[in-house]
């Protein structure tokens, strides 16, 4: 049985995990020492970085106004700030995040995350957001990409290049909603095929950047999500499943709900918390998924670990694609 590792757990082995790569960096060029007579700055040397990520439907707001079942959208927000901390949750897509509850999730973080976009975009567009642990990653950049929702309405999803402080370790993460098939939105299959192929295209797009690539999202479907993304796309699902030879199976999956990754990144563990917390707090099971990115696997990814932030940079609206990554 994996056991899964808390925050400080993960910081103390990515530290460990830099201090160790950098003793066999120095070691590995011993040997030529005499002969670097000119100390030009080191190529960047980083560690195995882990992490654990989510994907977080929070129950928006306007869903339970005269609800019985659940209580108010800002109350539920203690809950969902709980739960980050019982799973110790480092980078989290999350959906249906109306704007009371981005305000209730600042204000009782106090900091402790940074959200993109939250409120730098339309009211409305605080719904799909990433947020990622301040004092484990910083943004290198923030964007979004045009998503077909409801009625083919194009809706911003975001896509964060992320650092790690401590390993300086950069990954990609997006954040996606798909359209459900509802009563109130009847037909929806289409637009969400739709989703679907950007999606795809996005993370074609974003692997041949040569970093880690991470999906978080609600995406409203199961086998007809998990067979294109792993086998149009370089993809692979945090909870398993196979795709191949064009032989497709996602192993019965019973939640809409996902985490994908690059397949030549494999996860450590995943789980589906449905329990009775999760239960008073959304409708939605919290996703949970542990990585170990190997600096071997991606050595384009690695840059030397973070001292000062950057300024900030202003959000950009990509449209259908291809995008420029």
């Amino acid at each position: 049985m994996l056991t899964r590792l808390t925050r400080g757990q993960r910081s103390h082995r990515n530290r460990l995990g830099l201090v160790l790569a950098a003793v066999l960096a120095t070691c590995a060029l011993a040997p030529f020492a005499a002969e670097a007579a000119d100390p030009t700055e080191p190529a960047p040397v980083a560690g195995p970085t882990a992490v654990t990520i989510a994907s977080f439907n929070v129950l928006g707001s306007s869903h339970t106004r005269h609800s019985r079942r659940f209580a108010t959208g800002v109350e539920r927000m203690a809950n969902v700030v709980r739960l980050l901390e019982r799973h110790d949750v480092e980078v989290v897509g999350f959906q249906e995040l109306q704007a009371d509850q981005l305000t209730s999730f600042l204000t009782r973080t106090a900091g402790g995350y940074e959200v993109y976009p939250g409120f730098q975009l339309r009211l409305m567009d605080t719904d799909n957001s990433i947020a990622w642990d301040t004092s484990q990653w910083q943004a290198l950049e923030e964007t979004t990409v045009l998503i077909p929702y409801f009625d083919g309405r194009l809706r911003p999803m975001p896509v964060v290049k992320l650092r790690n402080l401590q390993t300086g370790m950069t990954a990609w993460f997006a954040n996606f909603h798909n359209p459900a098939t509802n009563r109130a939105h009847p037909g929806q299959d289409g637009w969400r095929a739709q989703a679907i192929a950007l999606e795809v295209e996005l993370a074609k797009q974003l692997k041949v950047t040569g970093l880690p690539v991470f999906f978080t999202g609600d995406m409203n479907e199961r086998d007809e999500v998990f067979c294109p993304m792993t086998g149009q796309a370089p993809m692979r699902a945090a909870r398993g499943g196979t795709n191949r030879n064009g032989v497709c199976d996602p192993g019965h999956p019973w939640y809409v709900d996902w985490i994908f990754g690059l397949k030549r990144q494999p996860f450590s563990t995943y789980v589906e918390d449905a329990g009775a917390l999760v239960k008073r707090t959304t409708d939605h099971p919290v996703i949970v998924a542990d990585v170990q990115i190997d600096p071997v696997r991606f050595p384009s990814a690695t840059t030397p670990p973070v001292v000062e932030p950057p300024a900030p940079q202003p959000p950009v609206t990509i449209g259908r694609g291809p995008w420029p990554f």
